[in-house]
């Protein structure tokens, strides 16, 4: 089983409104987003962190997608993140942000393959840093481990993965085989990136 969760319940406080809303040649965000990952999963979830969130979104969503509020208050990205394993029940999960318009599905489907067997992949840069908001988890030991550090008051996404026992780090140099540019990892989180992510849709 295979999943999508896509993560959207952020207080877009660097841009002006819902951050997933805008729009990137005429279409929201988040549908782009949803657009690159549905023909790869067997579901999708998108995660909000408010009924006003829900509302928002609701009738601009693409269809097939099933929207799901944060099961606790303190919206975080490793709470989104839960709420979207306690769903998807088993298998394996990628986890994203809804302000990613450029994933190349061939990253989608790197991250599921490299995962298989493990609990789960990342991409990995030569400084050490991981993007564990373009990333596959083992949904299971996942939703455990998150558990465990909402527990202690650790709310970074990327400790799921550095405190799992068998991640597959995938080196970013792999993904530029693909996407030299490395536009999958593009994320609209500004105004300006937004104007950016313009001229890149044009070319």
């Amino acid at each position: 089983m295979r999943s999508a969760i896509i993560l959207a319940g952020g207080r877009s406080t660097r841009m002006n409104g819902e951050k997933g809303l805008k729009t990137l040649g005429g279409v929201p965000l988040v549908n782009h987003v949803i657009r690159r990952v549905s023909g790869l999963v067997d579901d999708v979830f998108l995660v909000l962190g408010s009924r006003e969130q829900q509302n928002a979104y609701a009738g601009v969503v693409d269809g097939g997608v099933e929207m799901l509020m944060d099961i606790y208050r303190d919206s975080s990205p490793l709470v989104g993140a839960m709420t979207g394993f306690e769903r998807a029940g088993g298998g394996y999960a990628l986890v994203t942000g809804c302000d990613m318009p450029f994933i190349q599905v061939e990253a989608v489907q790197l991250l599921f393959r490299e995962a298989e067997g493990h609990d789960g992949a990342v991409f990995l840069w030569p400084n050490g840093w991981i993007e564990p908001l373009l990333a596959v988890y083992k949904v299971v030991p996942s939703l455990s481990k998150a558990a465990e550090l909402y527990d202690k008051g650790e709310m970074r996404i990327r400790m799921i993965l550095r405190e799992l026992g068998d991640v597959s780090m995938i080196p970013v140099e792999n993904l530029k085989e693909f996407d030299p540019d490395l536009h999958t990892l593009f994320d609209v989180d500004t105004e300006e990136a937004l104007r950016e992510a313009e001229e890149l849709l044009k070319k």
